[in-house]
């Protein structure tokens, strides 16, 4: 095993909840300085931040075209919501052509650095947008690692190292804590051109590399698309299809890949869906989602027929959108939306009470009664994200692109008719006359289009279907309807979309003209009867049935008429009694709803009268039977915040809070000065009553480092800096003989905890115009500078009971809330709580056996997992990875049934024995704390003979492939070889010496610090020396290895109190 893989395992679990500062110190892009040195992050086998249905993501953006102050906009985002989003710096991309300079920003680099220090300093994950279609802020480098052409080449190292340390990209990662990747937005244009000749297969290049990059430091590269009718070559299957070092990064790497959705281009509708959902079904992809955007809306006349005009256009028109990959497909990422500075956030300018002018951000009302309203909804459970084998089994159909001749559509793009007389609109087109954004009906799931299909997972689709094929097998729309019919029967009437998975329902008017529509269903575990929707204009509506009662989320935001109220129907049928209902507005500056309800003859009507988001829930019940009841548990979990930065902050001029002053630039392009570092500057101006002002924010008390950044043309003696009202100095601004010639001074100032006041205060006239550009403050600010981190500890756990299992006690607190106990084991039984993977073979005995569904996650727990009591006289099974088995000592005692079990990833779980009498305690211990095997399954029977005969195992059921046989990648995926590293040997300790177990550092004290350096003295290969070896060998074998370091994370964790 690669012992930067077994490190990898160990430390995660620190690393992700943001508990070490980073190990390296600041990389100056141009220098050799970085040279060996590791990162902690390189170590870590998990994402910094996940990103999956427990872990849902909505990206903010902080976007230039808006001359955002990165600190306002994120305080602009509710505290609740703020954990789960990651704030996008996005470089927006304005090239003039004619000039051959930037228009919005004027250093990409720059402002990025600078920017990410403010999103550091508020404790928020961030990720940047260097990129909008080929134009890029940060540079390009091929597949020989040598740089692209581009406007801003000379600012970056023009040969990148294989593992592009040398580059920015690894700079981000290992400066900022809170920093997850790289957002390229709209990646089908803007290629091969003049200025920016980058080619698309050069950017793919690029991207294979900085792949490799975002997974050693546990981050991602996001990829948005849409499409038009030239994109074709550039579409996710062209890029599988022609770069095979993409093709490969994305089978190495793919965890580390978000794709996007992106609607920019009012074409193509469905191939993009189709395309960019295939990709994650079929494995290449960890994670994806949706960047809606108002340009690529078009209205539509009352038959239904394309207008490309933008009149019915309203943020609340991307809820479906964003319902229906949610809750249907998987999505886990909401992007934006776009056009930022029109659909979420505006600039508010104001006075306080001393006199000074104030810039401020806040969020429109169309963004947070409709993005906001429905995000919140996915943290709260209400939307649960199903996984990616849910997905598949729900879809059921897979169409494998195997098509390589004809024109570029043909080879590249979906089926032309695949979604004609399924869900496209009627009259709408195909392709790139396939304009519309809804669909007609949702008895049709959403067909994926693939490349391949990557994995177990990804070949467990049940009808896999070759593109070449669909001609002949689908010669007519009919005859395809009437095959997916037989497949997916109706499970509505009505003119509104309607679709299902599990208890949740998505419905929504999918008229563009305002005209009235509506639905009715069949409830499957509510015992009332059926359900009665109704919608007028920008109706939609996400409702949750159980047993006792249903939820209804409905929005129709309407911000151009946002006083009138429009009405919306919720009747249920098959009442056994009156319902109740409760009812909130959740929207801001919403008008009142008015709700009336009606019940007769066992129907039930609510009449919701709103303009905006809205929570209903029903208390109702009939008597209808044969109920489901496997109602999915709620899956979000909170999110754990970066690690507390603890490098320089910065404080762009054109933020301040001024008085007196002549003015600030917010974009400085075109303004005829240069240089800046941020997006603007300060013009302090002449003024001798000027004053400016900001905030700096620490954690800890004491002296930093002031460096002042201006511009003047004449020397200047008559600016005091104040801190907390006190005045410090007055500052020795030089001549700097222009306003692009930056100088800095520097100052030693005193700061308080918490906030403090910085101020530059005129004492008099100035002899020139005084422009400040920024000023940065350095020095020990302490840990949890950030007013947003949140760290999520376990809740405790009860210990579980069944009949033969009594007070099931999981040790591992971390993951205790996905074990649970269930007593219908057969093949095709889940076996894991986290993960979606079930069990063939299972022998005749153990049907129906009292299982423990274990965590899958659990088996990097290396103590004691778990204990019960049997309640009666019992046979306990454990089925056990045979990876592992031979090296567990608790299982020395237990005997080999002599088989086994088969998970559905291919994983063989050998099956050990042992009894228990009545009120005998069992303990389970670990599973070796290794990353590569799956934990393993407890069962119990009553008790056995010593000795049964191994019973003859149930027929294994595989899901049928009604098609051709399953296709498989041409590009098989690549096996890491594995390393064997040498142990460390630790010197025997001296009788006199006094020793410290688990004090690496040897400061005294043992704490996450000596944690990290053990870390990387085993990543690094460079073995602890002295006392530090004697103090590192917790175990006390003479040897430093994994063992030790696991040991010291238990003792840091609090799983064991001592050495």
């Amino acid at each position: 095993m690669n012992i930067k893989r077994m490190c990898k395992a160990v430390i995660s679990g620190f690393l992700i909840a943001g508990m070490l500062a980073p190990a390296v110190q600041p990389f100056n892009v141009n220098t050799e300085a970085y040279k060996g040195s590791i990162a902690v992050a390189e170590a870590a086998s998990t994402l910094r931040r996940p990103c999956d249905p427990e872990h849902p993501m909505l990206i903010v953006h902080i976007d230039t075209w808006n001359v955002a102050d990165p600190a306002k906009v994120i305080q602009a985002i509710p505290a609740d919501i703020r954990p789960y989003c990651v704030f996008n710096i996005s470089l927006s991309i304005y090239w003039d052509k004619n000039k051959k300079a930037w228009g919005l920003v004027q250093n990409g680099y720059e402002c990025a650095k600078s920017w990410l220090k403010t999103c550091s300093d508020e404790g928020v994950w961030c990720m940047i947008q260097p990129a909008s279609g080929g134009q890029c802020h940060f540079p390009d480098y091929d597949n020989n690692y040598n740089i692209v052409n581009s406007p801003n080449k000379s600012l970056f190292v023009q040969h990148a190292d294989e593992d592009y340390e040398n580059t920015i990209y690894a700079e981000f990662f290992r400066d900022y804590p809170g920093f997850i990747g790289f957002n390229y937005s709209e990646q089908f244009w803007g290629f091969d051109q003049a200025d920016h000749p980058c080619t698309f297969q050069q950017r793919y290049q690029h991207f294979a590399h900085l792949l490799k990059l975002c997974n050693k430091y546990g981050g991602y590269l996001n990829i948005n698309w849409c499409a038009n009718q030239w994109s074709a070559p550039l579409n996710p299957i062209a890029m599988l299809k022609t770069n095979a070092q993409w093709r490969e990064a994305c089978e190495k790497y793919g965890q580390n890949l978000q794709l996007e959705e992106k609607y920019t281009q009012g074409s193509f509708i469905e191939d993009v869906e189709s395309e960019v959902l295939g990709f994650y079904l079929a494995g290449y992809c960890g994670s994806y989602g949706v960047r809606y955007d108002e340009t690529g809306w078009t209205d539509c006349d009352a038959n239904g027929k394309v207008q490309f005009s933008k009149n019915y256009y309203r943020q609340i028109t991307g809820m479906p959108i964003h319902m229906e990959r949610m809750v249907l497909n998987g999505a886990t990422i909401i992007d934006g939306p776009e056009l930022v500075w029109q659909d979420d956030f505006r600039e508010t300018g104001y006075n306080d009470g001393e006199g000074y002018r104030c810039r401020g951000w806040e969020t429109k009302d169309i963004y947070y009664d409709s993005t906001r309203a429905f995000f919140r909804k996915v943290i709260d459970g209400t939307v649960c994200i199903p996984s990616r084998q849910e997905v598949i089994d729900r879809t059921q159909y897979v169409i494998i692109h195997d098509v390589n001749s004809g024109d570029d559509h043909k080879k590249y793009s979906t089926y032309e008719t695949l979604f004609e007389g399924l869900y496209r609109m009627p009259g709408d087109g195909n392709l790139r006359n396939n304009n519309n954004l809804y669909k007609c009906t949702g008895r049709y799931p959403t067909i994926p289009t693939v490349y391949a299909l990557r994995d177990s997972v990804a070949k467990s689709f049940k009808y896999q279907l070759k593109q070449s094929e669909l001609p002949s097998r689908w010669n007519s729309i009919s005859a395809k309807q009437n095959e997916l019919n037989k497949v997916f029967p109706a499970i509505y009437s009505g003119s509104c979309y309607v679709a299902n998975y599990n208890n949740s329902w998505v419905t929504y008017n999918p008229n563009k003209t305002g005209t009235n529509c509506g639905g009715v269903f069949d409830l499957k575990y509510n015992t009332c009867k059926s359900m009665d929707v109704n919608f007028n204009a920008f109706g939609n509506a996400l409702i949750t049935e159980y047993s006792d009662h249903i939820d209804i989320h409905t929005n129709n935001f309407d911000n151009k008429a946002q006083t009138t109220l429009k009405t919306d129907t919720f009747k249920i049928n098959g009442c056994a009694s009156k319902p109740s209902y409760t009812a909130k507005d959740t929207g801001r500056n919403q008008a009142k709803s008015e709700i009336t309800e009606n019940f007769s003859g066992g129907t039930y009507t609510l009449t919701v009268k709103h303009n905006g988001p809205v929570d209903i829930t029903i208390k109702c019940s009939g008597n209808e039977s044969n109920r489901q009841t496997n109602t999915p548990a709620k899956k979000v979990k909170a999110i754990t915040q970066p690690a507390a930065y603890t490098g320089t902050r910065q404080y762009e001029g054109e933020f301040f809070d001024l008085k007196n002053c002549e003015g600030y630039v917010g974009n400085a392009c075109g303004s005829g000065v240069n240089n800046v570092q941020g997006q603007g500057f300060l013009k302090f101006g002449k003024n001798g009553n000027a004053m400016a002002k900001d905030t700096v924010r620490t954690g800890r008390a004491g002296n930093f480092k002031l460096k002042l950044r201006y511009s003047n043309t004449s020397d200047i003696n008559n600016v005091d800096l104040y801190v907390n009202n006190n005045k410090v100095t007055t500052l020795k601004l030089s001549n700097t003989n222009g306003y692009s010639n930056w100088k800095t001074v520097e100052q030693t100032i005193s700061l308080k905890e918490g906030d403090n006041r910085i101020e530059f205060r005129a004492n008099g006239g100035l002899s020139s115009s005084l422009y400040i550009d920024n000023f940065t403050v350095d020095g020990d600010f302490g840990a949890g500078t950030s007013q947003t981190i949140v760290v999520s500890e376990p809740e405790p756990v009860k210990p579980i009971s069944g009949k033969l299992i009594k007070d099931l006690t999981v040790n591992d607190t971390e993951n205790a809330s996905d074990w649970s106990l269930y007593s219908d084991l057969n093949n095709g039984s889940v076996i894991y709580g986290d993960r979606d993977i079930t069990v063939n073979g299972v022998p005749a005995n153990l049907t129906n056996a009292e299982t423990v569904r274990t965590a899958c996650d659990s088996k990097l727990f290396t103590g004691e997992l778990a204990s019960f009591t049997a309640a009666s006289d019992i046979t306990v099974y454990a089925a056990v990875d045979t990876r592992v088995a031979s090296g567990l000592d608790w299982l020395k005692n237990w005997k080999a049934a002599g088989t086994s079990l088969t998970a559905s990833n291919d994983v063989e779980l050998a099956l050990y024995r042992t009894n228990a009498k009545a009120g005998e305690k069992v303990v389970l211990g670990t599973n070796g704390g290794n990353n590569e095997s799956a934990n393993y399954i407890v069962m119990a029977v009553p008790l056995e003979p010593d000795a049964p005969p191994v019973t003859t195992a149930l027929p294994v059921t595989e899901p049928p492939v009604t098609s051709a046989p399953p296709v498989t990648s041409p590009a098989p995926a690549v096996t890491e070889p594995v390393i064997t590293e040498p142990a460390v040997t630790a010197a025997s300790p001296s009788p006199a010496e006094d020793v410290l177990l688990g004090d690496a550092n040897c400061d005294g004290k043992v704490d996450l610090t000596d944690f990290s350096t053990f870390a990387i003295s085993l990543v690094d290969k460079k073995p602890l020396e002295g006392k530090a070896k004697i103090n590192a060998d917790v175990n006390k074998d003479g040897t430093l290895d994994l063992t030790d370091l696991a040991t010291i994370k238990q003792f840091l964790a609090k799983k064991i109190s001592s050495f």
